[in-house]
């Protein structure tokens, strides 16, 4: 995953589009205010007996929902907002922790001092998971959320609902939910790679290249390689996930 600050700057603002997005409310409102049915025409002889009496029951008319009014409009896109700004605010902390991950430096067993500061990686790494679960029960959640916070905000039912459906139908779900499997992937890898330092400990040289350290057993060589080349795969991945999320 690259870092430069072009790509989090379009992560930062545009991870979640529908924020932006709110604005295109009030074409789905102006929709459901026109969903009743039409009045019924006025009938010039509705006091005289003798019309009357041949006159036919008309049907019920389902009772017209009242236009919404500016301020109604900017407490729900404002609850709305509540719940996506919620959202982006973690997968923007999320990233920024997978970042620190993905610095050669986490590749390279010569970069840890001693077994200690593989202890400290490995609380970093709890706490990325923590992260990481945290922002797979607000997608969960969301549903419920804005359900929450537009009962707090008031509104029609129906305006309501079809508010809820525009922000919901908005999610990138399918890549959302290959982001959070590539997630697992990389922790679980991750957790691998920092174990197998902790256990061999000492037992590789530099070679001067950072990315080829030397091992003083092949079977540790060959394990180190396949962790390392398992990361670099679930990265560039989990890279091409949140592009198509910031896009």
């Amino acid at each position: 995953m690259k870092s430069n600050l072009d790509f989090r700057r379009r992560l930062v603002h545009g991870i979640l589009p529908l924020i932006v997005a709110l604005t295109g409310f009030a074409a789905i409102l102006a929709q459901a205010q026109q969903t009743g049915s039409p009045a019924p025409k006025p009938q010039s002889n509705l006091n005289d007996p003798a019309t009357r009496s041949s006159e036919k029951p008309s049907g019920t008319v389902a009772p017209k929902e009242p236009p919404i009014n500016p301020q109604q409009l900017d407490r729900l896109t404002r609850a709305a907002g509540k719940v996506l700004d919620r959202i982006q605010s973690e997968e923007n902390d999320l990233y920024l922790r997978l970042n620190y991950f993905e610095k050669p430096e986490r590749l390279n067993p010569n970069s840890y001092a001693s077994k200690d500061e593989i202890a400290q990686w490995q609380g970093l790494l709890q706490q990325l998971k923590e992260k990481h679960d945290l922002v797979a029960q607000h997608y969960a959640d969301v549903g419920k959320d804005l359900d929450t916070e537009f009962r707090n905000a008031g509104g029609g039912e129906e305006v309501v609902a079809k508010f809820k459906k525009f922000i919901m139908d908005g999610f990138p779900w399918a890549t959302i939910e290959k982001k959070k499997n590539l997630i697992a992937e990389f922790i679980d890898e991750q957790t691998k790679l920092l174990l197998f330092y902790e256990k061999n400990w000492g037992t590789w040289t530099s070679t001067g290249d950072a990315n080829k350290p030397e091992f003083t057993s092949a079977s540790a060589a060959n394990i180190y390689k396949r962790l390392r080349d398992q990361i670099l795969n679930t990265s560039e991945e989990l890279e091409k996930q949140y592009k198509e999320m910031s896009e």
